[in-house]
């Protein structure tokens, strides 16, 4: 069975002008018909999954294609072993996205008490602030790590 790029985006909800991006850059290729339109195949539809999956793991376009271009060829040492380094590198990033999250829940987490009123969101804006500031120069500086829970001790009560 084969689609045309509207019944591609209804199936897959990737958007027309997406699926032509990644037939310009070869990401997938699908193939012509006489009149020019794009027809797409089983192969095409499991591959533009794989692309939404790799997408939501924040893989790169170049990330992408790379996987892409391995999954098409025939399985060798070399082609594992590139497919095997990328996979690592995403598992590692991932792990560290992960890890980031938890710690911004566990900051947001210890915000909670601080704006359980106004009077008590007036008397903590300032630590709010302050928190805020924390992560995002944690994020800008490419990580974390050094971000931890505000002891109790430190809040002001109102």
């Amino acid at each position: 069975m084969e689609w045309t790029i509207k019944q591609v985006t209804e199936k897959t909800g990737i958007p027309a002008d997406t699926l032509r991006y990644y037939d310009q850059e070869g990401i997938v290729s699908p193939k012509r018909c006489k009149n020019g339109y794009r027809h797409y195949t089983e192969n095409n539809i499991a591959s533009l999954k794989n692309i939404v999956v790799m997408k939501y793991a924040h893989f790169s376009l170049s990330e992408i294609k790379t996987m892409e271009e391995l999954y098409s060829h025939e399985s060798s040492s070399n082609c594992n072993a590139l497919c095997k380094n990328i996979l690592n590198s995403k598992i590692i990033e991932l792990r560290q996205a992960i890890d980031n999250y938890q710690k911004i829940v566990t900051l947001m987490e210890s915000l909670l008490p601080m704006i359980d009123s106004m009077d008590s969101y007036l008397t903590n804006e300032e630590r709010i602030e302050a928190f805020v500031n924390q992560i995002f120069d944690d994020i800008r500086s490419g990580g974390l790590s050094s971000l931890t829970a505000l002891p109790s001790s430190n809040r002001k009560e109102v």
